[in-house]
């Protein structure tokens, strides 16, 4: 056995232990036929340009280039994301087999693949170490009752979905590359991304009294934000506009992307 064919094995046990599910053969060709139906429907500017009296030759060549445009379009969102508009509709995420992570071009045409199926199982991408829960002991005794905890006063902090806590003490910009900004006046936060759904500076959040100020950067995928409102009642979610400034509270959520911020506040 060679240490290719183990490393793949290793990877293939993992996944399967994070509850990734492979994708049927069904699935899969649904997926490639889709694809190419939508890349060959370019051709039907052939005929409609023959009803024009355009050379038959020019109409073949302007279908063959929207051919080619589709296909490479495909091509392109899968090599950076791992999915096409085709495979985002099915639910369905293909990856390389030597790690999860979005195929690269050879990969992809050589056919070492491997596609999951996102609504049997786990995305491959959103994959995060499991963290042990503390220990409780049980209560030897019925506590006294005491009143409602006064709301939060601290510092803020924002927590990723894969565990991890970091401080907001100031204005500070998140991204996939927030440090390429060259931004001296804000504190930088680097939000892993390996589907890069996140623009390298995707948002800016900034703490207030009672809520972080969160602004959105003008970001190709856009941010979406829901937080309970002044009263700490109903949850209010919604995308933001380029440039858009919106007050997110204790409990809120931020979106970038595929990723996921908890507003919190120490007490």
């Amino acid at each position: 056995m060679t240490m290719l064919t183990r490393s793949r094995r290793d990877l293939a046990r993992a996944l399967a232990a994070a509850e990734v599910v492979v994708a049927g053969p069904g699935r899969r060709w649904a997926a490639l036929g889709a694809e190419a139906g939508l890349a060959l429907a370019s051709l039907l500017v052939v005929p409609l340009l023959g009803l024009t009296g355009t050379p038959s030759a020019v109409g073949w060549i302007v279908g063959g280039l929207g051919v080619l445009a589709v296909a490479t379009g495909f091509v392109l969102d899968a090599v950076r994301t791992g999915q096409t508009p085709v495979r985002r509709r099915l639910g369905l995420r293909t990856t390389s087999v030597d790690e999860p992570l979005p195929p690269s071009a050879s990969a992809l045409f050589g056919r070492r693949t491997s596609t999951a199926d996102l609504r049997a199982g786990r995305d491959p991408l959103l994959i995060v170490p499991p963290v042990p829960e503390p220990a409780i002991e049980p209560a030897t005794e019925r506590p006294a009752w005491r009143p409602p905890a006064a709301p939060a006063t601290g510092a803020w902090r924002l927590e990723l979905d894969d565990g991890g806590e970091f401080p907001i003490t100031g204005a500070t910009l998140l991204g996939r590359d927030p440090g390429s900004s060259m931004d001296a006046d804000h504190a930088l936060l680097t939000i892993p991304d390996l589907s890069r759904s996140i623009s390298r500076v995707h948002a800016l959040v900034e703490p207030g009294d009672d809520c972080l100020w969160l602004t959105d950067a003008g970001t190709t995928n856009g941010t979406r934000a829901a937080s309970p409102s002044a009263s700490g009642g109903t949850v209010i979610e919604r995308w933001l506009r380029p440039g858009e400034r919106a007050a997110i509270r204790v409990g809120g959520t931020i979106h970038l992307g595929d990723r996921t911020l908890r507003v919190a506040r120490s007490g």
